[in-house]
């Protein structure tokens, strides 16, 4: 499988290339969505291939992106906007991909970030991938901006619904119906629900920023959605996506992926766990990836395409992330699977490196990080080349 993965990463590389060369203006510079995702596969690329031809290009791409980056993006989200591309240039920097200082770039765009935060948390709006949450993320990373941080932590803990006793937090958000109707839910997801806020406060207490306030939302959180886990042999799968806040409809299964599922929860509960050193939610979060391992069927775990999202190449991403943690087989098999229905995946004649994306009822061409080649490129990438896969924090996974 080696040498199929080597030649399906080879032509996405060609494939991203031959993109931002033909696309004369980039319409979009996100780290999810645009421009710096393309930036962190072909750095990843680079490294690991050698090829001159590609390291002398991706470092001219990088140096045309952060000289328009101050009047490039006009969104702050952590999607497609300024908190993920500035999230990313610390990582780069980290990682040495970079060496140039932005610190002066960023300081100038922390007045708009704070200010678009702040209208999120006026909203209500938390969402990780679009709202307030994203930006708190970027802030964390930097390590300088506590201030910032305490408001995210204020917003969250007197936006939470608890119990009488205190003993559960939750929070409520919206999903769509159908085209025009949303409905208030309970979303457990990692891409815009619960299991990102319980990442995020793990961040916190990992950064050593700790009070009551920050342990007891965590705690209320965890209990919360393990409130709500499911008979795995019954239903054949442990957490529902969300719950409709006024406790309506059947329970739905839910899907295998990075944005919704299982995956998310057992994710979240684990670095809770670290977080608190909490033994049992570690073993809890474990044992629901291991659950998850078990589903293979493409069908009934809703996978239809590769991309990270909600595509194969996402699974078999956290799946490695677990390999990595614990060394346990069920997971190196679960993500050699995955990897194969990556590959399999790709068979589109007029797909970028033969893939599409299913989204919003149609097959869509995109080299994007989240939903497109990019992605699926980078998580080939580092199996192939065996690397830590630290890129994964920027899916909320380490």
């Amino acid at each position: 499988m080696d040498s199929l993965i080597k030649q399906k990463t080879d032509l996405i590389a060609e494939c991203i290339v031959a993109k931002i060369q033909k696309q004369q203006q980039e319409t979009s510079f996100g780290l999810y969505s645009g421009a710096f995702g393309y930036l962190l596969f072909l750095f990843y690329y680079s490294k690991y291939s050698g090829k001159k031809k590609f390291v002398s290009f991706t470092e001219e791409y990088a140096e045309q992106l952060l000289d328009g980056l101050s009047g490039g993006i006009r969104r702050h989200t952590y999607c497609d906007g300024l908190s993920g591309v500035l999230y990313l240039l610390i990582f780069l920097k980290e990682n040495h991909f970079i060496d140039m200082d932005v610190s002066d770039v960023q300081l100038l765009l922390d007045n708009y970030l704070v200010t678009m935060m702040r209208h999120d948390i006026i909203e209500g709006y938390y969402d990780f991938m679009h709202g307030a949450l994203g930006v708190g993320l970027y802030f964390l990373k930097r390590g300088d901006a506590v201030e910032y941080i305490r408001e995210l932590i204020d917003f969250l803990y007197e936006t939470a619904k608890k119990d009488r006793t205190g003993q559960t937090f939750k929070w409520e958000s919206s999903v769509m119906k159908n085209e025009s109707e949303h409905i208030p839910v309970y979303n457990l997801a990692m891409s815009h629900g619960m299991s990102s806020i319980i990442i995020f406060l793990s961040r916190i207490i990992k950064s050593g920023m700790t009070d009551d306030k920050i342990t007891e939302m965590l705690t209320g959180a965890v209990n919360y959605i393990l409130s709500q886990q499911k008979d795995f042999s019954k239903y054949g799968f442990c957490f529902p996506s969300y719950l409709p806040t006024d406790n309506s409809g059947s329970i739905l299964r839910s899907r295998l992926a990075w944005c919704y599922g299982d995956l998310d929860v057992g994710i979240a509960l684990l670095q809770a766990g670290k977080a608190l050193h909490n033994t049992a939610w570690q073993k809890t979060g474990i044992s629901v990836l291991l659950q998850s391992a078990k589903r293979l069927d493409l069908v009934e775990n809703f996978v239809i395409d590769a991309e990270i999202c909600h595509g194969s190449a996402g699974i078999a991403m956290i799946f490695r992330r677990m390999f990595l943690e614990t060394n346990r087989n069920e997971f190196a098999e679960a993500t050699r699977y995955w990897l194969n229905q990556t590959l399999n995946f790709s068979r589109f004649v007029d797909g970028p490196a033969g893939y599409k994306t299913f989204q919003f009822k149609e097959w869509k061409s995109t080299c994007s990080l989240l939903d497109g080649i990019a992605g699926i490129g980078l998580v080939m990438v580092s199996c192939l080349f065996d690397d830590r896969q630290n890129w994964d924090e920027m899916f909320l996974l380490s």
